[in-house]
């Protein structure tokens, strides 16, 4: 079950005038909403529950604004043709781990196998997927969770996601309680190597939320390379060997805080300014808060800013 801090999240927003229009995907259900109301409602940047004032937009399944992601075929992807594949149809949804991360089960030679599903019902994150099925296929680890199968849907074969093998007990991160070994220091440095120093892949996200310990041969695992990048192209603050400290410390003491440290402080811009348009019979002045829509009503605002190039002159000189 996906936690409820997890659960919503907010693609986009908009303001116009004194609407606040807010785009939001229930990674649960699956569905896009578009929630619509005033901004006395719908402040931006604050929490505010909707009251019955606020307006649901999308009440119907048919009417939610979703984007419909591009999924390449398969027979357009020969890096992918040494894989194993499965048919989204053969898969049997058992939970939601997370968004776009779903614990699944098929049936393989009368054996019922569990995995878990990664994909990505989002333009935004479709890259990222793409980019960790490469990396994941490729590994040849003890102590990284292996690669399953490449999945496709039934209609043309596009390629929706992969599957990796469930290891079940949860992360370090859910079983406080357990008591961590030194050898699992070891494996975890030792995959880090692997990874840094032999493949040249920077993991970005070592943390305890990040590791399982296998039931059968009771050593670590490591997971999640959604943020993996090429070592020469990774970000300095999150780099492996920084993560493996801070995961050792965060599994000693339970004290998680520095997870959760903002970076430096950025104010906030202020509100844009309305126009002042001219002034009533009665002398007070009236201010247009709107947003303008056709390019004759921006232009009679002489204080606005025209995004438009001026007509360009053009040169006698001949070449």
């Amino acid at each position: 079950m996906i936690s409820p801090e997890d659960r919503f999240w907010v693609v986009a927003e908009a303001i116009r005038g004194n609407v606040h229009r807010g785009y939001i995907i229930d990674w649960d259900q699956r569905r896009w909403y578009a929630v619509c109301g005033p901004k006395s409602l719908l402040p931006p940047e604050e929490e505010k529950e909707v009251d019955d004032d606020g307006i649901l937009i999308s009440t119907d399944a048919g009417d939610d604004p979703t984007l419909i992601p591009y999924y390449p075929r398969y027979s357009d992807t020969p890096s992918l043709h040494d894989c194993s594949t499965i048919r989204l149809s053969e898969l049997t949804e058992l939970d939601r781990l997370g968004p776009g991360v779903d614990l699944m089960s098929y049936v393989d030679e009368a054996v019922t196998r569990k995995v878990v599903f990664k994909y990505s019902m989002i333009v935004q994150w479709m890259q990222q997927i793409w980019n960790e099925l490469h990396l994941v296929k490729s590994f040849r680890h003890p102590n990284l969770v292996p690669f399953d199968r490449v999945v496709v849907d039934d209609v043309e074969s596009r390629v929706l996601g992969f599957t990796t093998t469930y290891i079940p007990g949860g992360t370090l991160g859910q079983k406080r309680d357990r008591v961590f070994r030194f050898e699992w220091l070891q494996q975890l440095t030792a995959v880090v190597d692997y990874l840094n120093l032999e493949l040249g892949v920077v993991h970005q996200d070592v943390a305890p939320r990040n590791l399982l310990i296998s039931p059968t041969t009771d050593e670590i695992q490591l997971f999640d390379f959604d943020r993996a990048a090429p070592i020469t192209r990774a970000a300095l603050p999150w780099n492996d060997v920084t993560g493996v400290i801070f995961t050792l410390y965060e599994i000693m003491t339970e004290d998680s805080h520095l997870c959760e440290v903002e970076g430096p402080y950025t104010p906030d811009m202020p509100p844009p300014s309305p126009l002042l348009e001219g002034c009533s019979e009665a002398g007070k002045p009236i201010y247009n808060t709107g947003v303008s829509r056709r390019r004759s009503d921006a232009l009679k605002q002489k204080k606005n800013v025209i995004w438009e190039r001026p007509p360009q002159q053009q040169s006698n000189c001949r070449r």
